[in-house]
């Protein structure tokens, strides 16, 4: 069975935690609206061993998915009421609930390998998956597509670590599911105002000064009760509300409040004006789904940012120490860095190959650490066996970098970058493509901002002197590709 290892080792993880998910699971599960409404029902002890089986059920399916343990056990326990809710939309809300809980859980389980990680969630969400198609098709209550539509988005925004892009994500599965013409989502912010993020069908000079905040207007209600607010024919609808409405054209109109951990994150507001079906309490509750999903992929997408954050700021601070050893390469790793970073845009590289390209622009001097200083620092021309020294600095890079799980993607960019184009390079005599192109960009880089800086054995030579340098070697010790780029940024 594909992925058999780790699939034995969630479930020991799970097993191991299993009192505690449990009881985290049925504190958050018994807030749920649709359980709320119908407590009276069974008991909380008597709900709580009905997720205990489910629960367990879940584990085995993970070792062993096709018994699909977990969609005989939830259908055992709706038809004798062992889940204290009256439509498939509660059920799985409880259901994303735990599938949140057991991806936090794995997460840090797994937070310092991430093929492992993603394994892990893709395996957790694909089991929870399953059994909330069990569960709409148990109850018939739901148009099996709409579900499908907020499933696929949900597996996709917990995976987009950009809180643009998310908030984009996230609108786009709003308007398809919903129909609608008109759409926001709005974020709050520190100063107690929410914004809009992204939307669709708004004016632009609208969407950039709007501010709402909490418990002011509509969308601000919706944010301080933390319940929808559907404003349509048949429900009570004040008379500057009816205004607003007519003024954008809208006939019917919803803002579902975005939350996680009972803490607001901001407000989608959705509008129709062409459309004929309006909306109701149904669409309100399938879009809170949605929300729920969003709001714990919105907190996630700002933790990972803040972690990011740090970590980028902590490569940068161990470059500045590496420069710092002499006082001649103060800067070099920065300057390097934006260089390549720039030669990079003009060849149209994008995402992770950029974000590799600024780690390993910054570390590229990293293996100096294991250079003499009498060999490092010396202020005249190195003899052939102190270049020996200094040319095993990509394998001092490498023994240092290899214990970094985060960085495992950077090691090998780092330790050939001092590979020539013709093969004439060190360490390994790499040629032409077999060199990673995030070497051969920071080769130029890291050349041009050596000669046009100063050094304790010569002056900084003339930036036009040193472009020529570089056409020269085009071809031997730099890839054209890349010298061509080079130039036009340089011209820039």
């Amino acid at each position: 069975m594909k992925n058999e290892n780790i699939r034995k080792e969630i479930c020991l993880l799970l097993k191991s935690r299993f009192k505690s998910i449990i009881g985290r699971w049925s504190a958050s599960i018994f807030d749920v609206p649709g359980h709320l409404r119908d407590k009276g029902v069974i008991s909380r002890k008597t709900h709580k061993t009905g997720m205990q089986e489910v629960f367990k059920a879940f584990i085995n399916d993970i070792i062993k998915p096709e018994l699909k343990l977990c969609d005989s056990c939830l259908k055992r326990l709706i038809f004798n009421d062992y889940l204290s809710a009256s439509n498939s939309v509660d059920v799985i809300r409880g259901l994303m609930l735990l599938r949140s809980m057991l991806v936090e859980i794995v997460s840090e389980n797994y937070k310092n390998d991430i093929e492992k990680l993603k394994t892990a969630n893709n395996i957790i969400i694909e089991t929870i998956a399953n059994s909330i198609i069990c569960v709409s098709d148990v109850y018939k209550k739901r148009d099996f597509a709409r579900l499908e539509t907020i499933m696929m988005y949900g597996k996709k925004m917990i995976k987009v670590h950009s809180l643009d892009k998310l908030c984009n994500l996230i609108l786009e599965a709003a308007v398809i599911e919903s129909g609608s013409d008109r759409a926001s989502l709005m974020l709050l912010e520190k100063d107690g105002y929410m914004y809009i993020k992204s939307s669709i069908g708004i004016p632009k000079r609208i969407a950039q000064s709007a501010r709402v905040k909490v418990g002011s207007g509509i969308a601000g209600t919706a944010a301080k009760t933390g319940e929808p607010i559907i404003i349509s024919n048949g429900y009570k609808m004040p008379g500057n509300v009816r205004r607003f409405m007519r003024g954008l054209k809208l006939r019917s109109a919803l803002s579902i409040p975005i939350m996680s951990d009972n803490a607001i994150q901001g407000v989608l507001n959705l509008g129709k004006h062409k459309s004929r079906h309006l909306f109701d309490r149904d669409d309100a509750e399938l879009l809170m789904i949605l929300a729920s999903e969003a709001g714990t992929a919105i907190s996630n997408c700002k933790l990972f940012q803040e972690m990011h954050d740090l970590y980028e700021g902590s490569i940068v601070s161990l470059a500045a120490a590496i420069d710092a050893r002499d006082h001649y390469t103060h800067g070099h790793s920065s300057r390097v860095t934006g260089i390549a970073v720039s030669i990079a845009r003009n060849l149209k590289l994008y995402g992770e190959k950029i974000d590799r390209i600024k780690l390993a622009s910054m570390l590229h001097d990293i293996g100096k650490i294991g250079i003499p200083d009498h060999i490092l620092l010396k202020p005249g021309r190195l003899t052939e066996e102190e270049f020996e020294v200094i040319k095993k600095h990509p394998i001092y890079a490498v023994n240092i970098l290899k214990h970094l799980p985060r960085l495992k993607e950077i090691v090998p960019i780092v330790y050939h970058e001092h590979e020539h184009y013709d093969g004439t390079g060190y360490v390994d005599g790499l040629k032409a493509d077999a060199i990673p192109i995030e070497s051969r960009i920071i080769a130029v880089a890291d050349a041009y901002e050596a000669m046009t800086s100063n050094r304790p054995y010569r002056k900084a030579m003339p930036k036009k002197k040193a472009i020529e340098e570089i056409k020269r070697n085009s071809g031997t010790q730099f890839d054209p590709l890349i010298v061509r780029a080079f130039l036009k940024v340089v011209k820039r």
